[in-house]
């Protein structure tokens, strides 16, 4: 009967320690998956905010593509520098203005556009010279007048203008 006893108290203590050590590695199993569902919780809430950003973002394409097709609007004509050329002239029989003198000077093909380099000479007063650059720069937003030269022989001579233009023309 001792012996019964203490095979009982054997099987007991051996069950006991079973049971402490199915606890212990149940634990830790749980607290593993606690933590990683924890941190698909973290990253859920995470990609859920960067979802709300991007769809701010494509709320707006339609607001961005409308300000892209401004920018580009008067480029549209624009794919080479003979039809800039072209332009330039259109301009200057708009505005009334002598252009005894137009030519390009460069092309630097620079990725996603083309920046074009004209030399003009332009004869007339000095008003309509700078209302015809005026409208350049407004015709042709990327269009930039590097330099001017404004000269006149005489008094009764109309000033002849020297420019420089360069022109920045997005490719499609």
């Amino acid at each position: 009967m001792i012996k019964l006893l203490k095979r009982k108290q054997t099987l007991l203590l051996l069950g006991a320690w079973l049971i402490i050590i199915v606890v212990i590695i149940g634990d830790s199993v749980v607290r593993k998956l606690y933590s990683r569902f924890g941190g698909l919780d973290e990253e859920i809430s995470l990609a859920e905010e960067k979802l709300v950003r991007l769809n701010a973002i494509v709320k707006q394409a339609a607001a961005v593509d409308a300000q892209y097709g401004k920018l580009i609007q008067g480029y549209k004509n624009i794919q080479d520098t003979e039809s800039l050329l072209q332009e330039i002239e259109r301009l200057s029989r708009k505005s009334g203005i002598n252009l005894p003198n137009f030519k390009p000077a460069a092309t630097k093909d620079e990725g996603l556009f083309k920046t074009y380099s004209l030399k003009i000479e332009v004869q007339d007063d000095v008003t309509s010279i700078a209302q015809f650059l005026s409208m350049i720069s407004e015709e042709f937003k990327g269009a930039n007048i590097e330099r001017l030269q404004i000269s006149a022989q005489n008094k009764n001579e109309l000033p002849k203008a020297a420019a420089s233009i360069s022109a920045v023309v997005f490719k499609e």
